[in-house]
């Protein structure tokens, strides 16, 4: 099995809790906009932010949940996909690893 080289894991690792964040903050601005639709419909409303926020939440979880280096080209083409790590963060990385997840983003089109 391959794996992300020493100097894209240390990357990956330091920009996590950023890309924590933004991934939490555009969660933030979805219930934000279905909160502000809400009158007269509040019960429909709740349905709706539940199953957004358990939608939400299995994306988190294969974005963030146990990284590790093994792992950690999948958790990248999630970041991509889900499109929380831009194109800047993405030049961090090496070739190599830009070109695996790459190939990996192909498969979740």
């Amino acid at each position: 099995m391959i794996t992300i080289p020493e100097r894209d894991w240390k990357i990956i690792r330091d920009l996590k809790q950023e890309l924590l964040n933004v991934a939490c903050e555009q969660i933030f601005q979805r219930v934000e906009k279905l909160s502000a639709n809400r009158a007269g419909q509040q019960h429909k409303s709740y349905l709706e932010l539940y199953k957004l926020i358990e939608k939400e939440d299995e994306k988190i979880a294969k974005m963030f949940n146990d990284l590790k280096r093994s792992n950690a080209f999948f958790k990248i083409a999630a970041l991509r996909h889900y499109a929380v790590l831009t194109d800047a963060q993405m030049e961090l990385f090496s070739e190599e690893t830009r070109a695996i997840v790459e190939d990996l983003c192909q498969f979740r089109r």
